[in-house]
């Protein structure tokens, strides 16, 4: 097994992730979104950089957009991005949060949101899961064509349809369906044996902390962004380490 290159608590990821995401560009309320969604993903027993650095790289190299439309379509919402590029799955999610409290009490159950070619879509369900409200089904399909799910409830429980260990090998642009679903739906047979996170998970994290490998240079570098170098003025001020003693 691999060494971990840093243990993180749950406000360290808040304060390194926040930046991070500010570093590749995102406004700091949709920074804040991001962050806990890592907290999320870091709950579950993950490794957050490992599923989140990817979705950070496609924003900051122009690969993928926060411009985006949003229309109605009967019982449909669907969001696209506003021209060809994929849509950021750091503007999808909170979007996706946004309609859910707007259909919080809306009596028609069977209203859903889409989210059209999200450059990472595992992130968006994890958006939805760090919202804690209700219980929802978040689809799309793989590359491959095979259809992936989420099934999200409260208290920090979660199921995924396929294996968590690749969870951060997913890659490509996806349209991405979220409903409503009832609670029972957790412990239905549709979701027996399939790979469970409870709160029991958030609970060992932290105690041990969240290990952080090989991806965490990356967060790390975007962090850097928001870092203001130091300058003779600055130090003479008394910034950082200053040249005068400001006490």
């Amino acid at each position: 097994m691999n060494t971990p290159q840093i243990v993180l608590s749950f406000n360290e990821i808040k304060f390194f992730f926040t930046r991070a995401a500010v570093g590749v560009g995102l406004p700091l309320g949709l920074a804040e979104d991001f962050a806990r969604s890592s907290i999320w993903i870091a709950a579950g027993g993950l490794d957050p950089a490992a599923i989140t650095a990817n979705a950070l790289k496609s924003l900051d190299e122009a690969q993928s957009t926060l411009s985006a439309s949003q229309t109605e379509n009967g019982a449909e919402t669907v969001l696209r991005s506003s021209g060809e590029k994929q849509l950021s799955t750091l503007f999808a999610g909170p979007s996706a949060c946004d309609w859910i409290f707007e259909k919080a009490a809306d009596s028609n159950k069977n209203q859903y949101f889409s989210a059209e070619n999200v450059d990472h879509p595992f992130l968006l369900a994890a958006a939805v899961g760090a919202l804690n409200s209700g219980s929802w089904e978040i689809c799309w399909q793989d590359s491959g064509g095979t259809l992936c799910a989420v099934l999200t409830a409260q208290h920090g429980n979660w199921k995924t349809s396929w294996d968590s260990a690749h969870i951060s090998l997913m890659s490509g642009a996806a349209d991405v369906t979220i409903k409503s679903v009832e609670s029972s739906l957790f412990k239905a047979e549709k979701w027996k044996g399939k790979t469970s996170y409870s709160e029991k998970n958030r609970k060992r994290v932290l105690e041990t902390g969240v290990q952080v490998y090989e991806a965490w240079p990356i967060i790390h570098s975007f962090f850097s962004h928001c870092l203001v170098p130091s300058t003779e003025e600055s130090r003479k001020s008394g910034a950082g380490a200053g040249l005068v003693d400001t006490d």
